[in-house]
């Protein structure tokens, strides 16, 4: 089995370069989000928008230090991830499960970091449409094809729309920015999640499994599917 060519000469030249990184703009930026997203919705244009503005505050001298943590599981996400390559693989962006279409943006180095939030208006124009794409899947099994179609295709028009409208608006029409105050490491996941540290096996499956998240139940650690606290069952 021969091993396909792959790239490693960014992690080896990464000392070497000088400057402030440089972010791509919006317009490709949006060429990025369908391969990652499948396509540009509503949340994920705000999220890339939402990125590069924070950026341009926060006094970056490399790629790798910059902390993204979203407060509301959305595809938000991956517009921020299209636009400045954090991830959730990468310990970069995190999720914090505030219910607030915000983001935070942390320099790692610096501690500098900043909030971005949706101006009232946009926030509330996005909800409207939210509440519109909810109650389609909602009734989605009481339609005909024909009719689900119609729907999707009002749904579609509607948020391109909105996609349109923003983006002919600037960023202080769109977004709120404050500076905040903020740990660095509530905004990254531990290296400890990268790898096992201390790895045991379950005592039912035999898998080997990071000791803190296993249960001890009856003098034995058990992983949480194991041990119930997530269903899993093999078939």
């Amino acid at each position: 089995m021969t091993v396909p060519d792959f790239d490693i000469g960014p992690h080896l030249e990464r000392h070497k370069k000088k400057g402030p990184p440089k972010y791509p703009p919006l317009s490709e930026v949006l060429k990025i989000v369908p391969k990652i997203h499948g396509h540009v919705c509503t949340a994920s244009y705000l999220g890339a928008r939402m990125a590069l503005l924070a950026v341009k505050h926060l006094d970056l001298k490399r790629k790798k230090d910059l902390a993204a943590a979203v407060e509301i599981l959305t595809c938000a996400a991956d517009g921020i991830a299209s636009a400045t390559t954090c991830s959730f693989g990468s310990g970069r962006l995190v999720f914090l499960d505030h219910g607030k279409f915000s983001c935070i943006f942390c320099n790692w180095m610096t501690g500098k970091a900043v909030r971005v939030s949706l101006v009232p208006e946009i926030d509330k124009e996005h909800i409207e449409f939210g509440t519109r794409l909810r109650d389609f899947y909602v009734k989605l099994k009481e339609r005909s094809m024909e009719e689900a179609e119609a729907a999707r295709e009002e749904l579609d028009t509607h948020e391109r729309g909105l996609i349109e409208k923003w983006h002919k608006m600037s960023d202080d029409d769109l977004f709120i920015i404050k500076e905040v105050e903020v740990n660095p490491e509530d905004l990254k996941y531990p290296l400890d999640q990268q790898y096992i540290p201390e790895p045991v096996k379950c005592a039912n499956c035999g898998e080997l499994t990071e000791k803190l998240k296993t249960l001890k139940i009856n003098g034995d650690r058990l992983c949480k599917p194991c041990a119930g606290e997530f269903k899993l069952r093999e078939i």
